[in-house]
């Protein structure tokens, strides 16, 4: 076996090493959906809690939106910036068919902080750059694709798109975050081994049956201390935020997977179905099946056209 010889100072002609352990380097993105939908007048979506950012280009009509205490209209060639954590209500009021496409996605830390939650995006972007609605038309064509079309390229370009989004906005993301329900949060807060600890735990272990000792158990604090400095930090209790993670994932599992409902409950820890379907429809706003039928409209394209609306 040869010895492992390391480079002498004298052996560099240049090197430069950038550090990537930023609060946003160590958050994971994820791509939740694509889609490419047409909806007739009269069109309408309400939900108590928006479970993810999107991202939507309007190619005809337009669209009523209220996030939050934001209200706008955006009409062809806008794009609208859905953020998480807020009432959210979209809505077709005018005489003509809606088109838009568009895609959810989440920028977490350790699986639960939505680092996107309360970023000061605008949303309306009234005059996108041509670059970056080129993206989420890329996004909706590789999603069609298998493979690491739909599996790389399509995040990919996701993410290249909401980086975009962020830029046109002029968002300094070196300052704090803010968190769902805590409001604005230092990263060295936030960052908390203790809190990190539980909120791995939950990531981890969300579909076991947990309680307060179980979380605190990493942190190596007594529950109560654990319950406190977590709330501390993010002004929610663990079992609280513990319940918004698994109703966030089963979420999602409704959007991309076809697992029936009280699968998909089992799956995210419930025990008791009816319990989910209250705990979901207080969270969101709508049951679980009115969130499955919203994504797969979202989803649908024209059964009778062979080409992609995304393409035109």
């Amino acid at each position: 076996m040869s010895e492992l010889r390391l480079p002498a100072e004298s052996d560099w002609i240049h090197q430069a090493h950038v550090d990537l352990e930023s609060l946003w380097d160590r958050a994971v993105f994820r791509l939740h959906e694509a889609y490419d939908v047409r909806v007739r007048p009269g069109w309408r979506l309400e939900l108590h809690d928006q479970p993810w950012a999107e991202i939507w280009l309007i190619r005809r009509g337009h669209c009523t939106l209220r996030l939050g205490e934001e209200e706008a209209v955006v009409g062809p060639g806008q794009l609208a910036v859905l953020r998480p954590g807020r009432l959210r209500s979209s809505a077709n009021e005018a005489d003509e068919e809606l088109a838009l496409i568009g895609f959810g996605c989440s920028l977490r830390l350790s699986g639960v902080v939505d680092l996107l939650t309360e970023l000061e995006l605008p949303l309306v972007v009234d005059t996108p750059a041509a670059e970056t609605a080129d993206l989420v038309r890329e996004v909706v064509r590789a999603a069609r694709g298998q493979g690491v079309d739909r599996f790389l390229r399509a995040r990919a370009r996701a993410q290249l798109a909401l980086a975009a989004v962020i830029a046109e906005a002029g968002l300094d993301l070196t300052e704090g975050v803010q968190d769902p329900v805590a409001g604005r949060v230092p990263r060295s807060l936030l960052l908390r081994p203790e809190v990190r600890a539980v909120l791995d735990t939950i990531a981890a272990r969300f579909a076991e049956p947990l309680d307060l000792g179980r979380l605190a158990a990493p942190s190596h604090l007594s529950p109560k201390h654990a319950a406190r400095v977590f709330r501390e930090t993010l002004g929610i209790t663990p079992m609280a935020y513990l319940r918004r993670y698994r109703l966030l994932r089963a979420a999602e599992l409704l959007i991309t997977t076809g697992r029936p409902v009280t699968r998909i409950a089992h799956d995210c820890g419930f025990t008791d179905s009816a319990h989910f379907a209250r705990a979901f429809r207080d969270q969101f706003g709508v049951t679980a099946r009115q969130f499955r039928d919203h994504g797969r409209s979202f989803r649908s394209t024209d059964p009778s056209s062979g080409t992609s609306s995304a393409d035109a």
